[in-house]
């Protein structure tokens, strides 16, 4: 695969995940938040997404809802620190790729990438 956006409120988190993305894919993009998000997706159409999902203005849920309405075969990953069993069961019904609960290890995300 050569495209991953990746959408992470936390800037911390999502400078060490950009630098462990890039080891996997040719291009990452980085987006603070699901509108910023979308927006990306829009514009450069990655094969895969990898979201957190307690974000502002747009949640990971639901930037996964709207990508499935540009695209219903969307490869999405959702990532959360939320015990939310909610957050799961939505995930299920929009048939993401991946759910991880932080923290989570990288090995889990590894093997999902060498299985695409």
């Amino acid at each position: 695969m050569a495209k991953v956006l990746y959408v992470e409120d936390n800037s911390e988190v999502s400078e060490i995940m950009k630098d462990m993305l890039e080891a996997f894919f040719e291009e990452v993009y980085v987006a603070k938040d699901g509108i910023e998000g979308l927006e990306l997706y829009k514009k450069y159409k990655p094969e895969l997404v990898i979201s957190d999902i307690l974000m502002p203005r747009m949640n990971g849920i639901n930037l996964a809802k709207e990508i499935r309405k540009i695209n219903k075969d969307a490869k999405i990953v959702l990532i959360t620190a939320d015990n939310d069993e909610n957050y799961y069961l939505e995930a299920k019904k929009l048939g993401v790729l991946g759910y991880f609960r932080k923290p989570f290890d990288f090995a889990e995300l590894q093997y999902l990438f060498n299985n695409l």
